[in-house]
């Protein structure tokens, strides 16, 4: 039995060339098919099998759907004069909508060897049963498994669709059988433009399932890239019929044709489709920018006819800023190109001398540089009268901002609790841990250690306002405590936060130094909290927006005041400094 296998059709137009108001993306795709329908013409099909996702787009406009099913209707009877049965399967819910798929239905109603197919089922082809399991709207299951989250839905999911499969193979009675699906199996090979979604982000076909159910041959569709799974015995992807994204980039575009003998394994040969688009990316550096710059377009050699082209390019603020972009794009048009998606820059500034920005200058200096630019009309002694006037400032604030010096990355080490939240007793220690995932029901106390307990440490935020709130809820609870131990750079430190329920707490700041603990906290708690927030380099708004992003609070530098994003980002560039000169002038303004 020889079985055509193909899949994604994605039947529709796509952003990109329009040439008599006909979308030539949207015909490369119709050519794919057409091709691969006049290469099968002579193969005397028994079966022809398209797993699922002919349409592109599910939502569009009542006209548009229209011409799009009478393309697939084309050329799916144009299948069913070639094989002896055509199967077509309903992909996902966002391509192929049930409405599309009710008017394929209609049309071929009267036409025997052609079946469309929205629901399990297992279609006998006489010595072969094919076990059709297409995609499911995750409405009809929400309205069985109601009240489930999102990761309880997809594992719930999941589980029904193993018991679908295991149901169709018992269903299964001919010699041989099939197994149509539009799903992803664990494992695959998922390099495509389409958006990856594994265990737990989508339901899936376990591949113990498929193991167990034995088929003879899996068909599936909606993973783009075609291949043969090699964990599972004659298990394929037929992939897109066209070239569908930038992702795709370099890959073949194809359809199987299997030999399904009664006896003995199964037989395959994958062709590929010429008429398939090409997607090139051209990476230019910054030397390649200059001669654009100066002209030299010629400097692009590579062949772009009949291909989808973008560009990515590194250079310098200057380069990027002369780049005629235009000008560019049409040279690719001149050289064919049947569509330039974008010019884009990957990396702009990088290729200044980085020996010129390791020599940072002090404020003194920048005062200069400032009289210099703004003040040219000043003279050389009027300038340096500033200058001197300005030094008292500038030693005083750098005096102040001296435990600021900290560079390197925030490492935390550990932490540990008593009597915080919901917690008795609790350490976890961060050492030698590159990168975990915290996974726990709702309320066992992720946030509080791995997020609240940090905050409050170094800065005690509590989420309630209330200072005693972080206290443990039990009448034998009198007093927590909390101990955060962190490195920036080469420096390991250790804050300890106390706190009784009267209200009353202690506040201590050391460091790791030559094997034992050296005491860096002042007298009183407010100043111990300023050199804390001296030593990390950043106050709790700047932590939590690039450090230590809290739960719910994703957007807080984006949506944080302009004052506020502009001293975060003052704290993170290291112009603390600056905000102290401006307050300490300030202060002398006023006395003078």
């Amino acid at each position: 039995m020889r079985v055509l296998h193909t899949a994604d059709w994605h039947l529709g137009d796509f952003k990109g060339p329009e040439l008599n108001g006909v979308n030539l993306r949207g015909e490369a795709t119709i050519s794919c098919i057409d091709e691969m329908i006049k290469n099968v013409e002579h193969e005397e099909l028994d079966l022809a099998l398209i797993s699922g996702d002919i349409f592109h787009r599910a939502e569009v406009w009542q006209g548009r759907s229209h011409r799009e099913v009478l393309q697939a209707r084309k050329r799916i009877l144009e299948l069913s004069k070639i094989a002896k049965t055509v199967i077509v399967m309903r992909g996902t819910p966002n391509h192929d909508s049930a409405e599309a798929f009710e008017e394929l239905k209609a049309h071929f109603e009267l036409t025997e060897n052609v079946h469309i197919v929205t629901t399990p089922q297992v279609i006998n082809c006489g010595d072969v049963d094919v076990a059709v399991l297409p995609g499911f709207d995750r409405g009809v299951f929400r309205a069985k498994f109601p009240g489930l989250s999102k990761e309880e839905e997809n594992e719930v999911f999941t589980n029904e669709l193993s018991n679908i499969v295991m149901m169709l193979r018992a269903q299964c009675t001919a010699k041989r059988n099939i197994l149509m699906a539009h799903y992803t199996v664990p494992g695959c090979n998922t390099e495509s433009g389409q958006e990856m979604q594994l265990t737990n982000f989508e339901p899936i076909i376990r591949q113990d399932t498929l193991r167990s159910a034995d088929f003879d041959l899996v068909a599936l569709g909606h993973i783009h890239r075609p291949q043969q799974l090699p964990f599972l015995r004659n298990a394929f992807y037929s992939g897109a019929v066209n070239t569908l994204n930038f992702n795709d980039e370099g890959q073949d575009r194809g359809y199987w044709v299997h030999n399904v003998p009664v006896d003995g394994d199964v037989a395959s040969v994958f062709t590929k489709l010429s008429a398939a688009l090409q997607f090139k990316t051209l990476n230019l550096d910054n030397e390649a920018i200059t001669q654009i710059n100066q002209g030299n377009m010629a400097v692009i050699t590579e062949n772009v006819e009949d291909m989808i082209v973008r560009v990515r390019y590194s250079c310098t603020y200057e380069n990027n800023k002369a780049l005629n972009k235009i000008g560019l794009e049409n040279y690719l048009y001149d050289k064919k190109a049947l569509w330039v998606a974008e010019i884009m820059a990957d990396k702009i500034g990088e290729l200044v001398d980085r020996n010129s920005l390791s020599q940072a200058t002090d404020p003194e200096e920048n005062l200069r540089k400032y009289l210099d630019e703004k003040y040219m009309e000043f003279s050389e002694e009027k300038k340096q009268e500033l200058i001197i006037k300005a030094r008292p400032i500038i030693q005083q604030a750098e005096a102040s901002t001296s435990l600021s010096a900290n560079s390197g990355t925030f490492t935390p080490i550990s932490i540990e609790v008593k009597n915080y939240r919901n917690y008795a007793e609790e350490t976890f220690d961060f050492s030698n841990i590159s990168f975990c995932t915290i996974n726990g029901v709702n309320g066992a106390g992720k946030s509080s250690l791995f997020m609240d307990a940090i905050v409050d440490c170094l800065f005690e935020e509590p989420r309630e306002g209330d200072l005693t709130g972080w206290i443990r809820k039990d009448g034998d609870a009198r007093s927590g405590s909390i101990i955060f131990t962190f490195s920036i750079g080469d420096k390991t430190y250790r804050v300890t936060r106390t706190r009784a329920r009267s209200g009353k707490g202690t506040l201590n700041l050391s460091e790791f130094v030559s094997g034992e603990w050296i005491n860096r906290s002042a007298e009183k708690y407010k100043d111990t909290q300023d050199i804390i927030i001296r030593t990390l380099g950043m106050d709790s708004m700047t932590l939590k927006s690039c450090a230590l992003i809290m739960q719910d609070q994703y957007g807080l530098f984006l949506e944080a005041k302009k004052e506020d994003r502009m001293a975060i980002l003052g704290s993170l560039l290291g112009l603390s400094i600056y905000d102290a000169m401006m307050k300490l002038s300030g202060e002398q303004a006023k006395i003078y």
